[in-house]
């Protein structure tokens, strides 16, 4: 059910003519504060009608987190968390669409929540130290989760990402 857009493309693309294109963005892209300290904020302007997503690993982990990847967040707890958040907004885009609404769902490249095309993976845990992780393909937790329950429910949406997608250190 859903599609992949590409940075740049139109977004109309995938949408019939009338449909009205409905940001679903991630939580961070309108509100960097609750990005990991020391990441700068992401440029981002949407255009047309935004639903704001909520934040996971803000609301799991709190505004003093130490940068993760998605093999830490990958836990039956963190999903659990995660469905509980989703099931309204899930409800929300569904009547949107039913209402003629095309969704695109914007996330972050390289999150382990939020990333919809990039995630990262890597660092194993153990003490706190200097690290390295990569930006492979795939998507977030949060991502992952949400997507499935619009796919269960026959929503359709297109998918996008902000940011860079390359390899980088624990402040990526």
């Amino acid at each position: 059910m859903t599609s992949t857009a590409k940075p740049g493309e139109s977004r109309d693309k995938g949408c019939t003519q009338g449909e009205k294109v409905v940001t679903v963005a991630a939580h961070c892209l309108l509100n960097p504060l609750t990005r990991v300290k020391g990441l700068a904020p992401l440029p981002f302007r949407p255009e047309g009608p935004v639903v704001q997503l909520p934040c996971p690993e803000a609301l799991y982990l709190g505004l003093e987190r130490w940068a993760v990847t998605k093999n830490q967040l990958d836990v039956p707890q963190f999903r659990r968390f995660c469905r509980s958040l989703i099931e309204d907004y899930a409800d929300l885009l569904e009547m949107l669409v039913h209402e003629g609404a095309c969704l695109c769902i914007v996330g972050v490249a390289g999150s382990p929540s939020c990333g919809v095309i990039t995630t990262s993976s890597g660092y194993t845990g153990g003490q706190v130290r200097e690290c390295e992780h990569a930006h492979v393909s795939g998507r977030g937790v949060f991502m992952e989760e949400l997507l499935a329950e619009l796919e269960r429910r026959g929503v359709a949406a297109r998918v996008e990402e902000v940011g860079k997608k390359e390899d980088a250190g624990c402040d990526s």
